[in-house]
């Protein structure tokens, strides 16, 4: 048998070897004289009780932040679709006459959008809140199928 560098290797020799290898691997380690003061330093400064509570508290304010945004949008759209079904551009100027910056972006996504609400509306309301009902839940799914977080929590 040869190894990869083109040696001859005989079976003494490889057991001798493997004997040495498994000798080497099964000799006991002693641990570094800091250790446990190495891990306690690594260790949180608050208790697990105050830090999860803590942690708990995060998530709530970052729940009501999230929810607190999510209804500023859910209003800028409901604006927006009184705008488009009532043709008045209201949502576009209120941040501006409607020829630069963000007002100009709204009107034209305002634009954008009537002749498709009217083209839906030609169709009867029944199309139109059933397309209504398909953009939701279509939203709905693009929310539940969003990548799970990559870590796990060891105390769940």
């Amino acid at each position: 048998m040869a190894s990869r560098d083109n040696r001859v290797v005989n079976e003494e020799g490889a057991d001798a070897l493997m004997r040495q290898l498994l000798g080497e691997a099964l000799m006991p380690i002693s641990p570094p004289p800091d250790l446990v003061t190495r891990s306690v330093r690594r260790l949180p400064k608050t208790a697990p009780r105050i830090a999860a509570l803590q942690q708990a508290k995060r998530a709530r304010i970052r729940t009501l932040i999230s929810l607190f945004i999510a209804c500023g949008f859910v209003l800028v759209a409901l604006i927006g679709m009184v705008g488009v079904f009532s043709g008045n551009p209201s949502l576009a100027f209120l941040f501006g006459d409607g020829s630069q910056g963000i007002s100009q972006v709204l009107l034209g996504l305002h634009l954008l959008a009537k002749p498709m609400i009217r083209i839906l509306t030609l169709l009867g309301w029944p199309v139109m809140l059933a397309c209504m009902a398909a953009m939701l839940a279509g939203g709905w799914l693009w929310w539940r199928l969003l990548p799970a977080p990559l870590y796990v929590y060891a105390e769940k």
